[in-house]
């Protein structure tokens, strides 16, 4: 092989490396601290089955849900219907995490 690709592939491992060490590190000192990190917690009432449920989300991502701006469209874990709920309204503020 050419030492320009190894150049470039030893490039990529190291951003790689760098990026994931980063973002562990970033993740750590915001769970100490007490922030939510990455992940946020809803409560949220169905409306077709009227059972209230806490639902775990990354903001700007989902697998399992259809994002609509400020809401999400998915299926309720009680009736496995779907319908349309407001996140951004029901959010839990997260609770400070005492340190050790």
């Amino acid at each position: 092989m050419n030492p320009v690709t190894y150049i470039a592939i030893g490039s990529g491992i190291a951003l790689v490396v760098f990026l994931v060490v980063f973002y562990w590190w970033v993740y750590s000192r915001n769970r100490a601290l007490g922030s939510p990190g990455i992940v946020s917690r809803a409560r949220l009432v169905c409306p077709k089955c009227s059972q209230t449920f806490d639902y775990d989300f990354v903001p700007g991502a989902s697998l399992t849900a259809i994002r609509l701006g400020r809401s999400r469209y998915m299926a309720c874990p009680f009736c496995h219907r779907w319908s349309t709920f407001d996140l951004s309204s029901t959010r839990i503020p997260a609770t400070p995490r005492e340190s050790p």
